[in-house]
């Protein structure tokens, strides 16, 4: 099962790293975004801000190495998502490994490039977020801030651990309602034009396989 394993996280990595070209490369031959949201690109920038910043600090932050291996040490678990390798650790080890970092920022800079397209060929002020996405900003912000304040005042310091599972848990929520806001636009104007489908099929086959592995890894340990 390993090296099954392993191929389906190579497989489910690169058809999440490829399902961002299929849209650039539309905007780019169309020269406008008109049919993408711009709601849908800036949580899809948020969200990965969110897992870069995860990723990288469990990669190199040695301070939430530790941290997390005084945790749970003893147990069993899993970091990362998207990611192309098995990431099951045994006894608080971390196993983020360094194409888990190469995703996380290249997801970040291409989905940045799509935002910024929106800027290019149609700006800003002509398409803006909508409130509710400026609301759904202001309100991360303001939680972020309040954690990281409450934990200096109430711990004595930062808990940066804790401030890393506050930003995969927004990932999370990021993730389950990004598409909402692209799915609304497209029944508004009863067309899909502007939007890649193609999109869609790398990211949807890239989330089975990924549901598939963790499956099996789960069956292959015996730790559900």
């Amino acid at each position: 099962w390993q090296i099954l394993s392993n191929v389906i996280g190579f497989t489910y990595f690169l058809a999440w790293s490829l399902s961002f070209y299929p849209q650039i490369f539309l905007n780019r031959q169309r020269k406008t975004t008109r049919g993408l949201s711009v709601d849908f690109c800036v949580l899809n920038v948020l969200g990965y801000i969110c897992y870069t910043v995860y990723t990288t600090n469990f990669y190199w932050n040695e301070s939430v190495i530790d941290a997390y291996k005084d945790k749970n040490s003893g147990g069993s678990s899993m970091v990362g998502d998207d990611t192309g390798e098995n990431n099951s650790n045994e006894k608080g080890q971390i196993t983020v490994q360094g194409n888990d970092v190469a995703f996380a920022i290249h997801a970040l800079v291409m989905a940045s490039f799509t935002l910024g397209q929106v800027g290019v060929y149609d700006s800003f002020k002509a398409r803006p977020p909508s409130r509710r996405v400026y609301l759904f900003l202001f309100a991360t912000g303001a939680f972020c801030t309040l954690y990281l304040l409450s934990t200096r005042i109430l711990q004595g310091q930062i808990n940066v651990l804790g401030f890393l599972y506050v930003l995969g848990t927004i990932k999370i929520i990021i993730t389950i309602a990004k598409y909402i806001p692209q799915a609304l636009l497209n029944r508004s104007r009863r067309s899909t034009v502007g939007w890649n489908v193609y999109n869609v099929i790398l990211d949807l086959t890239g989330g089975v396989l990924s549901l598939l592995q963790l499956v099996g890894d789960c069956a292959d340990m015996g730790d559900w």
